[in-house]
């Protein structure tokens, strides 16, 4: 099963910690990251753009500012992930577990959805223009002040 490595994961920790002096931020662009176990991880910035990451388990890890651009997370599972700033433009999320994912300010112009859980989602602020939420699970999403034009499947 593909994976980060435990030292990546490290690196990025010093990375963050301190502010970019030391360490090395994880790059892991246009990876094959299928079915990676990365649950409740601080990956902030963490730089993914078209890496394939279906089935991976993503929740509870913050992935503040993470760069996913058109990344496939199709049946990933980020319950409960903080995913605030992130760029999800683009990106294939069908049959993911977005519930109660923090998604505030996040970018998922064109991102697919369809099929996703998005029940207790925060969406605030967020862009999802030209989103699919077609059968999506929308129970208690927040969407106030997110950008909805041309959004379909929105229920309202």
């Amino acid at each position: 099963m593909a994976s980060i490595t435990t030292e990546k994961i490290l690196a990025h920790t010093l990375w963050l910690d301190s502010e970019g002096r030391s360490g090395r931020k994880i790059d892991e662009t246009g990876m094959n990251l299928a079915g990676a176990m990365l649950n409740d991880l601080n990956l902030t910035k963490v730089h993914l753009v078209g890496a394939t990451m279906t089935k991976a388990n993503l929740a509870g890890t913050n992935l503040t500012d993470a760069d996913f651009s058109g990344a496939n997370l199709d049946s990933a599972n980020l319950s409960g992930a903080n995913l605030s700033g992130a760029d999800l433009g683009g990106v294939s999320l069908r049959n993911s577990n977005l519930s109660h994912a923090n998604l505030q300010g996040a970018d998922l112009s064109g991102a697919n959805l369809e099929g996703a859980n998005l029940e207790g989602a925060d969406f605030t602020g967020a862009d999802l223009i030209a989103a699919n939420l077609n059968r999506t699970s929308q129970t208690g999403m927040i969407i106030t002040g997110a950008k909805l034009a041309d959004t379909r499947g929105l229920a309202r």
